[in-house]
């Protein structure tokens, strides 16, 4: 029967009167076997026999259970059911509504924060921001309303349907069901009675009746004599404002269509379970979500510049979107860098929301780099690695509590259970916070931390001692996780250790009882006799087969009755076997309920610290997430950017990150640039000299626009986005790749970099292009940094060029509003037709070159320095590149003459009609021979004795000449010759050369 094992050695971080310490115990024989494994439910829902030998047969042997008997299908249901929860939890339904040209409204639910959040309307906000939001929530269900849906699909839309609706971004990975819902369930007046009705958990249970006239009856439908013309719906109004503004129309009636949608889908989930019980869905919390102090960026701006980059996982089995993952990992990108350094679930969530919305807000900005300032400190190396190792082991309480409140909440008759993790996960949170709470204690300097501060009172010592203490107390964790169910310790209950010790005896006393059945049987027989104990059948008797498939004894006594049989023997009940059931018969149904109420009792206790361990493990997500970037900036060599108001960017010794990885040295270089209003009173005193080679006061204006040319491979699309990302990792509170720089503070990036083809856009790379720039156009400020690299080159050379000149001027054009703009291009006739006047508000720029004219290779004439330097570059030097790329020398050398034509301004028609002096040789040659041709006598061929295939010969040999020879290669040989047709000797294709 059972065994008693000694309990594992393990430390034990909740002994009373310490913090930490280490115990050794061991059970009293209260473990029953790992075979007997269950769900916890009000009865043991599932058991596997256990099989006792007699003395004579000392071999255990155990049996198949009998399919006919033990509910099995229950525990799949039930384990179903579990894993429905699992995909419950997951679940983010997002809402979107657009109206009054482009207003855009938007709410989502998150099931494992049971929160639901409401957007500030967004005028004029269209698809891109679609795609913004659809990026930063990741949902997995998107409600659209059928409004925005015709409205997207509106051919004048410059992307139709395949931005905003049935996209599924083919680099950023976001699978979700799309739902297109009539735009009655996004009404603002039916989303107020449906948040007015639905209660979420608040602290005050006060409620307020308004006498409103003609309303009649209460929306919840409580009337009596004394409450008519009453009704709470005004009261819960007035409570839902203080924490969503009911000015945001639109937004609001998106989260009156997630309400619908989460009643629609509990009352299916409530159908489908039955009796056992749906899945919770419950919403505790609201609250406003807004965009005004995030820096605006788009989906085109994310790709170019490589923020993030998912690609396919290289693990077949990971591969495809799934119930909880989207089957995909992180590629090359700056995302990439660092977000291997979060160690918590909720840790990574925040980073990846950090990437995904830079902030322009200065204060949490400067509160970010201070906290990497104070971290990156060597005195705080050891606290910081303390703080690592702590929170490896922190998971997130949220769908911990969840689970746990999922478990009382029908009430201890239907008790539905906890996950085995559950009070492991509770016990290792409530230790490891307490470590966190005492590392940052240790911290130098965390005194100016306010997110160190706010941790150090949420992570309540006394109150995460108590829970780990009371959990230690009760629950046996080591058998817990053998048995997959909750084991309560000895020493809690005396009538349950009073029943598990006569369990544990049981061993012994089904050995008893088998020898004296084996003493009333017949001797052949005895060796094969066992008796077993099944919780839910009580005690049997375990019968072999003979060879006619009977069982050896049993059928033909009285006293015996067959109960089931199994593949192998058949079961019975005799009197013993009966009074042992009515004795001890339901002992292990008993410790099950015995061991649930106590377990249910300890989950109501812990429950009423859910708020602080929600609270806890959030602030400790928040901390996980900055010391990625504290870690990031240590291993990449990372420096505070000096953030200011000014609106200015310069940088000293930049480098982009992702390059930097990839080869072996990396050449970094400067920018300055000043967008409106930036003159040289506003220019910082400390901005670094050689950023700006001209003379002092040579112009009171500093550069808004920095345009590049030169060759291609030289480095200016690494120069361009670097510059970018600089800014864009300054603005999410990380320092950044450079030795020094000086940012103000940027409200939007927009880029015109790459192109992102795709089947479901019906629409050239050139309209992409014209649509990219249009967008930074309509969005841009003078806060604004604006990237465009080779605007124009998708269409015909002349148009191309005169689009860039005319984005490049009027970009210049618009005075104290011009935005910060960093633009590469290839169209030097803008230059040197002088469609493109110089200003003191255009810079000039090239990645610098060596050129070597003498050397005989062409691709060894030009050596990339990727430098950045000021001034203009006459050439790209695509002939060279070309040649780099391996194109053959003779179309190298080629589009070399044809480009110095093009130089010389000379007719290429002409040029490329005048023959060679080799072609004009060959040419002579072919008419003298023609004249001979013409001239020669054919009359006399085969009138005398030589054929005429000689005769002929013999002619065109006097005629040709020299050049027989070629004609014997193209005719064949002699034989061949005399055996062909006679040739058409009028042929002019015999004479050509």
């Amino acid at each position: 029967m059972a065994r008693s094992f000694p309990a594992r050695e393990r430390r034990n971080p909740f002994t009373k009167g310490r913090g930490r310490g280490y115990f050794s115990r061991r059970s009293r024989g209260n473990r029953t076997s790992s075979q007997d494994t269950h769900y916890i439910s009000s009865r043991p829902s599932y058991s596997r026999a256990v099989s006792v030998a007699t003395s004579r047969n000392p071999q255990n042997e155990n049996e198949n259970l009998p399919s006919n008997t033990l509910p099995h299908s229950q525990v799949s249901t039930q384990e179903e059911r579990l894993d429905d929860d699992d995909e419950e939890l997951c679940k983010v339904v997002m809402a979107v509504d657009m109206k009054d040209q482009g207003t855009i409204g938007c709410s989502y639910y998150s099931a494992q924060e049971e929160k639901l959040y409401v957007m500030e309307d967004i005028v004029y906000g269209g698809y891109g921001v679609i795609d913004i939001l659809k990026l930063e929530i990741e949902p997995t269900v998107l409600l659209l309303s059928l409004r925005a849906d015709q409205g997207l699909e509106d051919p004048t839309h410059p992307e139709g349907t395949s931005r905003a609706t049935s996209d599924i971004d083919s680099h950023l990975q976001l699978p979700y069901l799309l739902d297109v819902r009539p735009t009655q369930e996004f009404g603002f007046e039916n989303a107020k009675i449906k948040l007015a009705a639905f209660k979420f958990n608040s602290e005050s249970n006060e409620t307020f009746k308004f006498l409103i006239p003609g309303t009649g009856f209460s929306h919840d439908g409580n009337v009596t004599g004394e409450n008519v013309e009453f009704t709470e719906q005004q009261g819960d109004l007035l409570n839902i404002g203080g924490f969503v503004d009911m000015e945001n129309r639109i937004s609001v009636g998106c989260a009156g269509a997630i309400l619908t949608y989460l009643q629609r889908k509990r009352a299916t989930l409530s159908l489908q379970h039955g009796s056992l019980g749906a899945p919770a869905i419950g919403i505790s919390a609201i609250g406003m979500i807004s965009l005004q102090k995030a820096m605006l960026i788009n989906r085109d701006t994310l790709a170019s510049l490589q923020i993030l980059q998912s690609e396919s996982h290289p693990n077949a089995f990971n591969q495809g979107p799934g119930k909880t993952s989207s089957g995909s990992k992180e590629g090359l990108s700056i995302y990439g860098l660092f977000h291997h350094f979060a160690r918590t679930p909720q840790g990574k969530r925040l980073l990846k929301q950090l990437f995904l919305r830079p902030s322009t807000d200065p204060t949490v900005i400067g509160q970010r780099h201070e906290f990497i300032s104070v971290f990156l400190r060597p005195e705080n190396d050891p606290t910081l690695g303390q703080l690592i190792k702590s929170l490896k082991n922190i998971k997130n309480m949220r769908p911990v509590m969840i689970h746990l409140r999922k478990g009382i909440s029908t009430g201890s008759a239907k008790f539905r259970g906890f996950k085995g993790v559950v009070w492991s996960s509770l016990l290792d949170f409530a230790f490891h916070a307490i470590d966190v709470n005492l590392a940052l204690k240790e911290v130098t300097g965390v005194q100016a931390l306010d997110v160190c501060m706010k941790a150090l009172l949420k992570l309540d010592l006394a109150q995460l001692h108590q829970v780990g203490a009371k959990i230690h107390e009760i629950v046996d964790l080591s058998i817990s996780v053998e048995e997959h169910r909750t084991v309560v310790r000895s020493g809690i209950d005396q009538e349950l250790d009073n029943l598990k010790e006569t369990y544990s005896g049981m061993d012994s006393l089904l050995n008893q009882v088998a020898v004296n059945i084996a003493a009333s049987l017949p001797e052949a027989i005895t060796k094969e006799i066992n008796v077993v104990y099944f919780p839910q059948l009580g005690f049997n008797i375990a019968m072999p087969f003979d060879d006619r498939d009977m069982p050896m004894y049993g059928s033909n006594d009285e006293d015996w009755t067959q109960v089931f049989n199994t593949e192998n023997r058949a079961y019975f009940k005799d009197s013993r076997m009966r009074e042992m059931d009515e004795k001890l018969g339901d002992v292990y149904g008993l410790i099950c309920e015995k061991e649930i109420e106590i377990v249910y009792k300890l989950a109501q206790d812990i429950l009423t610290y859910e708020k602080m361990l929600v609270d806890a493990s959030n602030i400790c997500g928040e901390i996980d997430s900055l010391l990625a970037l504290v870690q990031g900036a240590s291993l990449h060599k990372l420096v505070r950017p000096r953030m200011t108001e000014e609106n200015v960017i310069s940088i000293k010794s930049g480098r982009h990150m992702l390059h930097e990885a990839t080869v072996s040295s990396f050449v970094p270089n400067d920018t300055f640039i000043v967008g409106g209003k930036g003159s040289m009173e506003d220019t910082p005193n400390d901005v670094p000299s050689n950023t700006d080679p001209r003379p002092a006061g040579e112009t009171t204006q500093r550069p808004s626009m920095l345009l590049l040319t030169g060759p291609n491979f030289s480095g200016k699309s690494v120069y361009l986005s670097q510059v970018a990302i600089i800014v864009y990792m300054a603005h999410i509170g990380s320092f950044v790749p450079a030795d020094s720089a000086i940012i103000g503070y940027t409200d939007r990036i927009l880029t015109r970099i790459s192109t992102r083809e795709t089947v479901s856009k019906i629409q050239s790379t050139f309209a992409n292009d014209l649509q990219q720039v249009s967008f930074a156009l309509n969005q841009a400020t003078n806060r604004s940094l604006i990237i465009i690299d080779e605007f124009g080159k998708g269409t015909e050379s002349s148009d191309g060029a005169g689009l860039a000149c005319g984005l490049f001027e009027y970009l210049l054009s618009v005075g104290d509003q011009r935005p910060k703009v960093i633009a590469a291009t290839y169209f030097h006739e803008i230059f040197e037709n002088g469609f493109l006047k110089s200003r003191p508000e255009l810079e000039f720029g090239h990645m610098e070159v060596q050129i070597n004219r003498s050397a005989e290779n062409v691709e060894d004439q030009v050596t990339y320095l990727y430098n950045f330097r000021l001034g203009k570059s006459s050439s790209s030097f695509g002939t060279n590149c070309a040649a780099m790329a391996g194109i053959d020398t003779g179309i190298v050398s080629r589009a070399q003459e044809i480009e110095a034509l093009i130089h010389r301004k000379e007719d290429l028609v002409a040029s490329c009609a005048r023959m060679t002096a080799r072609e004009a040789e060959e040419l002579e040659q072919a008419e003298h021979l023609a004249r001979k041709f013409l001239e020669a006598d054919f009359s006399n061929v085969g009138s005398g004795e030589e054929t005429t295939t000689t005769c002929a010969r013999s002619l065109l040999e006097e005629i040709i000449g020299s050049r027989m020879d070629e004609v014997s290669r193209v005719m064949g040989s002699d034989e061949n010759i005399e055996n062909s047709p006679p040739p058409a000797v009028n042929s002019l294709s015999l004479l050509s050369p």
